[in-house]
């Protein structure tokens, strides 16, 4: 994915004024000192859209070569839910780094499908550490294996590709299963309930 940009001598409130033209600023942090950019707003929103801050994007700035980058903070308008700002990360395709990586549960377990419990999904990103190239873009967890409730995956289950490895102590549960909420509450509402009819009908009986 490419995304081009071009040198900032704007800066601070002046930045505005980008905004209200239809570009972001963005910083570069990385290999060499800080570079500030500017960035076409609905180009960098198609691309984003795809790499979120997993995937490698060739940024090039004005006619130079592209250089990898990873979009490391994005900054939001909680007012008006517009981009604010970009920060990437120049990365060297050699170096390990560390990513958060988006965890997606698939498969059935069988005590979910017989209505005993339900998925309680602990973690929805994992860190993983690995080099660039190798950054997956979700971290895949099988549920289907989980045969009772409280069964749970841990990260010490997890099968990365070859190259990547999670960070974190092994025993940290990803998602687990619990006992159905629903079919508790109305057993419990049943024995509340048994007693007064039962009183009822006595009452009636004199």
């Amino acid at each position: 994915m490419e995304l081009k940009a071009e040198k900032r001598e704007t800066t601070g409130k002046a930045t505005r004024r980008l905004r209200h033209e239809g570009k972001l600023p963005a910083v570069v942090y990385g290999q060499r000192a800080a570079a500030s950019v500017e960035l076409d707003t609905h180009e960098f929103e198609r691309v984003y859209a795809r790499s979120g801050r997993t995937q490698l994007i060739d940024l090039v700035v004005g006619s130079g070569r592209p250089s990898k980058v990873l979009v490391k903070e994005v900054q939001i308008s909680p007012r008006t839910n517009t981009l604010l700002h970009v920060d990437f990360h120049q990365v060297s395709l050699r170096e390990r780094l560390q990513v958060e990586v988006p965890v997606s549960i698939f498969g059935e377990a069988e005590p979910v499908r017989g209505g005993e419990a339900d998925v309680l999904q602990v973690l929805h990103t994992v860190r993983v550490e690995c080099v660039p190239t190798r950054i997956p873009e979700v971290v895949e967890v099988d549920i289907s294996g989980l045969a009772e409730v409280d069964a749970a995956v841990r990260l010490s289950d997890l099968q990365l590709a070859e190259g990547v490895s999670v960070i974190g102590d092994p025993e940290d549960v990803i998602v687990k299963l619990t006992a159905r909420r629903v079919a508790a509450e109305t057993a419990e509402a049943a024995t509340d309930e048994a007693p007064a009819e039962a009183g009822e009908e006595a009452s009636g009986e004199s």
